[in-house]
């Protein structure tokens, strides 16, 4: 457990690190020459990494119009206790994914506020 939460959180620094130098060559190449315009840069993908992490979960089985036709799938020959594995296993993919994009985005903001206080 530990480690895999470990692993979450490298990745997902690497993934904002990697979207903020991004960010950052295109804003380099754009001519931006203030701290304020870098740190929008990074906040305007920050933010569309959250909300893209949010879709993720309004996509799930709540929204979703095949929900019946999987779970009739799923029901077929399985105990009461492998049916809610396989959910638990489906929710926590979802869940994962959503977790993952909130962090990357969440750190690609603290980076936009920490570049608008450091290069003002």
């Amino acid at each position: 457990m530990k480690k895999s939460i470990l692993r979450l959180l490298g990745t997902t620094l690497l993934v904002a690190f990697m979207i903020g130098i991004l960010a950052s060559i295109i804003g380099w190449l754009l001519g931006w020459k203030t701290g304020t315009q870098f740190s929008n840069g990074l906040f305007l993908p920050g933010g569309i990494v959250i909300i893209l992490g949010i879709l993720t979960i309004m996509g799930g089985y709540g929204m979703r119009s095949d929900f019946h036709v999987l779970y009739s799938q799923s029901a077929g020959s399985m105990s009461i206790q492998e049916r809610t594995q396989r959910w638990m296993a489906d929710m926590t993919q979802g869940y994962s994914t959503f977790i993952f994009l909130l962090l990357s985005g969440g750190f690609l903001i603290c980076l936009a506020i920490l570049v608008g206080t450091v290069f003002k």
